[in-house]
């Protein structure tokens, strides 16, 4: 198990090469130029000689190749350089704003958990009842309305009309409930049709009719038969989720005007600063390998047979 592991970890690092390649490649074939963009913000006249002067002082007048490598020099060392607009040290700013954004991703996770599983359970639990058509007609809206337009919603009515929760900045920890609402409404609503789903289709096994056929109740049969027996599909999904509700801040950050990295990150975007969003999306491919090791090991602590096959794997 454990060399399964530290495996699965040492084969971060070519994944999170490989991006870092591709991101980079595809910064600079594309049509946008943050010189032009400097010069704009910064208002000086776009002489070839300005020009010129500036793609020297960022490093854009080299090859890709040399690029590359010279910016890969100083990631290994977690330096990836200084922003194009603002020339501060992008890895002290993400270090700056990664606070409020784990702290928002958090609270959506930890409400995406205990909202999900017992409405999925009771939805599973009541099929074709009013209880789980009330339940599907919710998940139906959620899943169909995007988290930006549902956070407009609720700064109407909660900020603007009620008056009950702030709409801008972080003031407490109450500034992040709306946030999180937002952020993980569509989490929720795909996780409670896939914990119903997965628990019809494992309530159609032969171990769950001996279960009844022994007089077992049905609530007891549900949660440790059926429940239980269906959570690894979920497991990945709560894995994903994490990951999703990191990335999806790049919007809900910047509607509720919290300093986080989504919001740093979207303004780097908009700049089209270079550094900003190769550091960005290099965070976010570490992310998703974190969170598929987790699931793997979850999946291992969950289900012996699983398990029996990581510790006789030779992969090392």
């Amino acid at each position: 198990m454990l060399r399964y592991i530290l495996y699965r970890i040492f084969m971060i690092i070519p994944i999170l090469f490989f991006a870092s390649f591709i991101i980079f490649y595809l910064l600079r074939l594309n049509s946008t130029d943050p010189v032009a963009q400097y010069l704009i913000n910064s208002n000086l006249p776009s002489t070839p000689e300005v020009i010129a002067e500036i793609r020297h002082e960022f490093g854009l007048d080299k090859p890709i190749l040399e690029q590359y490598l010279l910016w890969l020099q100083k990631a290994v060392s977690l330096d990836f350089g200084k922003s194009y607009m603002s020339d501060r040290d992008v890895w002290s700013d993400f270090l700056y704003y990664l606070p409020n954004t784990l702290l928002l991703a958090l609270f959506a996770f930890l409400l995406t958990i205990l909202v999900s599983v017992p409405f999925g359970i009771i939805a599973a639990y009541y099929r074709d009842k009013i209880p789980d058509f009330l339940i599907r007609f919710i998940c139906f809206i959620g899943v169909c309305m995007p988290n930006f337009w549902f956070a407009f919603l609720l700064i109407m009515l909660f900020s603007l009309t009620l008056g009950w929760l702030p709409a801008l900045g972080v003031d407490g920890l109450h500034s992040f409930i709306l946030p999180a609402i937002s952020i993980a409404f569509m989490s929720i609503c795909v996780n409670i049709r896939l914990i119903r789903a997965n628990m019809l289709e494992v309530s159609k096994e032969r171990h769950i009719l001996y279960a009844y056929l022994r007089g077992l109740k049905k609530g007891h049969v549900t949660i440790k038969h059926v429940f239980y027996n269906a959570t690894l599909p979920i497991i990945t999904a709560l894995g994903m989720h994490f990951g999703e509700l990191i990335g999806g801040a790049l919007i809900i950050e910047s509607i509720f005007a919290i300093p986080g990295i989504g919001y740093y990150s979207l303004q780097g975007i908009a700049n089209h600063d270079y550094p900003i969003i190769q550091c960005f999306v290099l965070i976010m491919c570490l992310v998703f390998s974190l969170c598929n090791l987790i699931i793997d090991i979850c999946y291992a602590a969950l289900d012996p047979r699983i398990r029996k096959n990581m510790e006789g794997s030779h992969v090392l």
